[in-house]
């Protein structure tokens, strides 16, 4: 008896049923490391269906994309996403940011490689960001790519530009993840730092987190933590940022739209990426 692809953790139906087969329906598909989150969203910007597909945690690229084109085969996922259109985007750390006035689509190989190493299975791909002067360059493997012969975004890099702020505030932002997180910082109003960072402990969080901070020469006492994704008040990672971090909030969802009654069963900041990319 073979194992099941995947496990579908959370299903957030529409507020009534003809919700579902209005005509131009969109889909968002997220596909991150430990599972693919599907965000419906009519044309009047409400969120009217959530599905959660998790599996298990994979570094190897090879076996990550593999687990997708096979999970984006089934008879499942295509009966959710059926009589949509369908936006793909990767929330993965396999990416990078550069100022757009030093960007070359001719060097972006080359730039990415120094910093991720070469491959030759994944396809390089640039995002550049509306609110800031800012290209992203991140990576998709081959196998993905040509499972779904459409154009991917970068969920994080839509979520990394919805963040942009004028306020002269030391602001961070932290996304925990299965195994990995993402932190950006803001100083003065312009992003200082981002990056990604694995975990195998609660510590090594607050560890990273902390040396960030230092060597960006910001004083923890100073900055404005907003948490995001698997993270909840109380628990380990939580718990251990609040003993020197004072000034943490939970991230909200995107006001510019609208949701069903249903979404109010899981937490506002638990999935930052597929949100923003059903804002892009």
């Amino acid at each position: 008896m073979s194992l099941p692809l995947f496990k579908e953790e959370i299903h957030l139906k529409a507020d009534n049923e003809q919700e579902t087969v209005q005509n131009g329906l969109l889909s968002f598909v997220n596909v991150s490391r430990s599972g693919i989150q599907i965000l419906k969203r009519n044309k009047s910007f409400k969120l009217i269906e959530f599905i959660d597909l998790r599996f298990p945690f994979s570094t190897e690229n090879g076996v990550w994309s593999n687990r997708v084109k096979d999970i984006l085969e089934t008879s499942a996922f295509m009966a959710h996403i059926e009589g949509t259109e369908t936006v793909f985007s990767v929330s993965d750390s396999s990416v990078t940011v550069v100022p757009s006035s030093l960007y070359s689509e001719k060097e972006k190989g080359r730039n990415f490689g120094f910093v991720f190493g070469e491959s030759e299975k994944v396809i390089i791909l640039d995002q550049a960001l509306s609110n800031s002067d800012i290209t992203g360059i991140f990576s998709v493997t081959q196998a993905f790519s040509e499972s779904i012969s459409k154009p991917i975004q970068s969920s994080y890099l839509n979520w990394l530009d919805s963040l942009a702020t004028e306020s002269s505030k030391v602001k961070a932002h932290l996304v925990v993840e299965e195994k990995q997180f993402a932190l950006v910082i803001f100083k003065d109003g312009k992003l200082a730092f981002a990056n990604w960072f694995e975990f195998g402990k609660a510590e090594d969080v607050l560890y990273y987190l902390m040396a960030s901070l230092e060597t960006l020469k910001i004083l923890h006492s100073e900055v404005d933590l907003v948490l995001s994704g698997a993270i909840d008040k109380g628990d380990e990672i939580h718990a251990g940022i609040s003993k020197f971090i004072s000034k943490l909030s939970f991230a909200k969802r995107p006001k510019n739209l609208t949701y069903s009654y249903s979404f109010k069963e899981i937490p506002e900041h638990r999935y930052p990426f597929i949100f923003s990319a059903a804002c892009a």
